[in-house]
This record gives structure tokens, sequence and C-alpha cells, in this order.
């Protein structure tokens, strides 16, 4: 069996990797004060109830899943639309990069902290250690651009795509990360809402946006042409 990816796949995988250096960096430089207390204030404490009981071999699950799974998830969703042959990995990549972009202004104008961070009753297994994956973590996160929830929001937009056969699969992987990110002291409720909702939005307006950007594209006077 043929991989089924090759140099044309490049095309549909650049822009949502720029998109996400443009929203990691929106948020690394932001200049606005968190607003964090407002998430807090808004949903309370109902995100320390997912750490009620903590585990290291639960914690280790739920890194895998937020590290590994998630990743595999949005990357097996492109190459299972890509092997349906109907085009439908174009309209996944143009979502996902549609999420990525409606992102970065939330990220960089109102920056919301962690909850391992922010929220009494909650630890921040996923930063807080002397491990590779810790360190790492800390390197790489701003620790403030939790609002909306990208994990959410493309996990979710991998499960709108979702191949053939493998819708339920898909949801079960989403719904995993979701908790994940809450037992690790990464999201909010508030988060994750707002990326699904965002996630199900980008994947609505995906057609008519592609359509517009299509005739924006045609050559003036085409339709005269064709005509004659």
């Amino acid at each position: 069996m043929v991989f089924p990816l090759g140099p044309r796949d490049v095309k549909y995988f650049v822009p949502p990797l720029a998109a996400s250096g443009v929203a990691g960096m929106a948020s690394e430089l932001s200049p606005f004060p968190p607003r964090t207390a407002a998430v807090r204030a808004l949903e309370g404490g109902v995100v320390s109830l997912f750490q009620t009981i903590t585990h290291p071999l639960a914690t280790e699950a739920a890194v895998a899943v937020y590290l590994l799974a998630y990743p595999l998830l949005l990357l097996f969703t492109y190459v299972g639309l890509k092997r349906e042959g109907r085009d439908r990995h174009v309209d996944y990549a143009f979502t996902y990069t549609l999420v990525v972009v409606a992102s970065t202004p939330v990220f960089f104008f109102v920056p919301v902290g962690v909850t391992g961070y922010a929220l009494p009753g909650v630890e921040p297994l996923l930063y807080d250690g002397d491990g590779f994956v810790q360190s790492f973590m800390l390197s790489v996160d701003t620790l403030q651009k939790a609002l909306p929830s990208l994990h959410a929001g493309l996990a979710g937009t991998a499960s709108l795509y979702a191949p053939a056969g493998y819708e339920r699969a898909s949801w079960t992987i989403t719904g995993l990360v979701l908790l994940s990110t809450l037992y690790l002291g990464v999201h909010w409720l508030v988060d994750l809402g707002a990326g699904v909702a965002l996630a199900y939005g980008c994947y609505r307006i995906t057609p008519v946006t592609q359509s517009r950007l299509a005739s924006l594209r045609e050559p003036s006077g085409s339709t005269a042409t064709r005509g004659d």
C-alpha cells in the first residue's frame, strides 16, 4: 500500500503550520494583561473536580493523549480523507487554518492563563516537574493562550471531517483530548466550549469562503469568454 502523502501535500500543510507559528508569536508578544481572573469568575472552580483523584499513571496517560493521540488524530484525519479521493482533505486543511487564524487575535488581545497556575485545587501537571515533557512544555508554551482551546478546536475539526467509518473513533479521541486538558491543568471549560464552537463555525463557513476566494481568482471576463 502506497503512503498517500507526497510533495503536492506541502501546499496544504504550510498554511496551517504558518498560521500556528503566528498564533504562538501573537500570544508571546501580547502586551495586554491576562484576563484569567474574568474566566475564573465566570465558571468558578469546576475544573478542579477533574483533579479530585490524581495518579502518576493517569497523568502519563493524559500526557500521551495530549501530546501523541492529538497530533496523530490531526494527521491521520488528513491521510484518511485523502485516501477517500474526494478532495475533502483540502477542505479539512482550509478549516484547520481558519480555526487557527480566528484564534490568533484572541491570543493577542485577550490572553488567558492555564488553570494549573490560576485555579486553587488544580496542579499544573503538564508543566510541573523535572521530566523532559514538563521542561519541553515550559519552553514552548506561553501559559497564557488558553482561550480558545486549539486542542478542542482542531480535534473538533478533525472529528467534523472524520473519514467515513471512523466518526465514532474520532469523536472518542476528541473527547479524551478535551478531558486530558482539564486533568493536566491546561484549559478551562470556557476554553473548550469556545474551541469546539469555533471549529463548527469555521467548518460551516469553509464552503462559502472557498467559493468566494475561487471567484476572486477567476480572471475578469472569463465567463464571457467561455460563452463565445
